[in-house]
Order: structure tokens, then sequence, then C-alpha cells
């Protein structure tokens, strides 16, 4: 076997690489200090300066061709494999050759990020506790905001708005945060469309933060009205915030504070079907009475929403994207997998908390 000298010692690596990354893990203190707020800040920098005069995404091209290459070695060594040519023995050395490099670049560039503080900490937020009423009283208020911010904006402003204007006004989304936190500064701004949308969509992805190269990507199917949203939430992972919650929470402070109307209606537009659906689970009768209560131009938004993304619904989104995903969460710690997206409701009732709001 070719290059076997160094591919033994790349397996030796892997656990103890392993070993090594879960200590640290287990020292989120350390994480915040040394790696989010000194390593990764840096890199991410200095990543979205060389990626920002490109008006693609250089993240999802080089993901596109990696995927190329693996499924032209995972045919290859098939074939081998038929012919007598290898056996599982050498596929299996090879695969976990190259596997403890690519683990080791992940855990630097953005598996860590799992494990920094957890904003509730650097805010000072009490999650803990909270009571179905809380959740009820925060649907409520977001009823009530989402109408508001609809009807303050017309379908003509949304309709002249555009990808690239959402992009530029992004980053004072964040600007106007970082006075109370300072953490939040965000600078070099790296928004991209994502290249490849419609594949993106068709694993049911609305944006996606390439960390090899600190690019933010935000899927051109999403409607205009969520796109603010969303783009707020890849900037988050940006900053370093790679939980899903936190992501959706730092992106709902972002576009509530923006002085464009569209960004502050995407902030309640993004989260208050996450509620409707919550209180669904405490009491179904008050959810549909709280849906009811929806402007029927916010219902409408949600409905043209569902008719763009319904077209690209399909078995392997289902059966293989979204299990893997789930799995890839928990593997970094997020322990309830993709229904960590939801838990930004907590959040905002901790929120509220602080604010005197019970």
């Amino acid at each position: 076997m070719k290059n076997l000298g160094w591919k033994i010692i790349s397996i030796i690596l892997l656990p103890i690489q392993f070993v090594f990354f879960k200590i640290i893990s287990s020292n989120p203190d350390w994480i915040e200090d040394y790696y989010s707020r000194r390593f990764f800040k840096g890199l991410s920098s200095f990543l979205r300066i060389i990626t920002s005069p490109f008006n693609f995404s250089i993240g999802l091209v080089l993901v596109y061709i990696l995927s190329f290459i693996l499924v032209f070695f995972i045919v290859k060594e098939i074939t081998k494999l038929r012919k007598g040519e290898t056996n599982f023995k050498r596929i299996l050395i090879n695969v976990l050759a190259y596997l403890s490099p690519i683990y080791l670049f992940f855990m630097l560039t953005w598996g860590l990020a799992y494990h920094k503080m957890p904003i509730e900490k650097l805010m000072h937020l009490d999650k803990k506790n909270i009571k179905d009423q809380e959740v009820i009283d925060l649907c409520k208020t977001l009823v009530d905001s989402t109408n508001k911010k609809r009807s303050a904006l017309s379908d003509v402003q949304i309709s002249k708005s555009s990808f690239d204007e959402i992009f530029d006004e992004a980053p004072e989304a964040y600007t106007n945060l970082k006075g109370q936190f300072p953490f939040l500064n965000y600078k070099h701004p790296s928004i991209k469309k994502a290249t490849g949308s419609n594949l993106l969509a068709y694993m049911s992805t609305s944006g996606v933060y390439m960390f090899p190269s600190g690019e933010a990507n935000v899927n051109t199917n999403n409607m205009l009205y969520d796109a603010p949203y969303v783009t707020t939430h890849e900037m988050a992972h940006q900053l370093g915030f790679a939980s899903e919650d936190e992501a959706n929470f730092l992106a709902f402070l972002a576009c509530k504070n923006h002085p464009n109307p569209l960004f502050q209606y995407s902030a309640y537009y993004g989260t208050v079907f996450r509620a409707l659906n919550k209180v669904w689970e405490i009491d179904s009768t008050q959810s549909k009475e709280l849906y009811g209560k929806l402007d029927p131009k916010v219902i409408a938004d949600r409905e043209k929403e569902k008719a763009v993304w319904i077209k690209f619904r399909n078995p392997i989104q289902r059966y293989i994207v979204s299990p893997f995903y789930d799995f890839f969460l928990k593997s970094n710690g997020q322990e309830e997998g993709s229904r960590s997206y939801d838990l930004v409701l907590d959040l905002m009732v901790a929120e509220r908390r602080k604010a005197g709001l019970r």
C-alpha cells in the first residue's frame, strides 16, 4: 500500500485528537476566552476579507467539488473491490487516514464553537424552568408584533427590496447591538447569494455558513421578508455562535432593532410560527385561536413561502439529509439535534424575564 507510513501515523493521531478536543470541549470558559474571542475571531475575519471581493460562494463551490471527488472515490473503490484489486482493510485504512486531518481542520475552524460559553451566560439571561404560560404569553406578543410590523410594511416596499440591498444593510443590525454586547462586533462582511440555491433547497437549506471560507450564504429561494432573518442568522455563525438556537436568537435581536421595517417584520415573521407550533404542543385550541389572530397578509406571506419550498421536497431530503444533519448536530453537543432551532423560544422567554415581562 502506497504511503502506508503517514497513513498509520494519521490513524494513530485520530483517537489522540478526539480525546484532546473532548477535554478542551469540557471547558466552555476557556473556549470562549481563547478560541472564540481570539483564534476564531481572527480567523473568521481573515477569511471574510479574502472571500468578500468574489460575487460567488467560494466555500460552496469547494464543497461541490469535494463532493464530486468523494463520489468518484467511492465509485472507484467499489469498482476496485469488485475486481479484487483492493480489500476492506485497505479501504478502511485510507478512510481513517484522511479522516484524521479533516477532523483536525473541522475542530479548529468550527467544531469547538459548538462548546463555547452559552449565550444566556454572556447576556445574563435566565431560561430555567420555563412555564407553559410564559411560552403562550410570548406567542401572544409575537402575533401582535408580527401584525403591527406587517401592517406598517406595504407589498410595494417588499417587492422593491432585493437580496443585495438586504446584504448591504445587514451589518447595521449587529452594529446596533454591539454597544450593549461588545462581543457582537461584526466587521468585514462576506455575505453571498448561495451558489446552487436550488440544490440547497432540495436539501431544505435556507442558508449555510461555510466555515472553510468564512462566508454567510443565503438561499435565493427565500422570500424577501424572510431573507433578513436568514442572513443575520448566518452572520451569527460568522461571529462564532454555532448553536442554531443562539443564531436564531441573535437574528431575532438584530432584525427587530434594525431601522428598516423589512428587517423588523422579518424578526417576528421568522419566530412567530415556531411559537405557534410550540403552543400547539401545550394547548392546540389556544394555538388555533392565536393563529386566527394573525393578519391575513401574514398568513398570505406564509402560504407564498410554503408554495416555493414545497416544490423541493423529496425523499432524499427526508430520509437521508435531515437524519444526517440531526446526527451531525447531536454529535457536536447539540442534544436536541434539528429541534435545537426551536429552542430560540427559551431564549426569547428569558429575554422577556430580564425585561420584567413575565
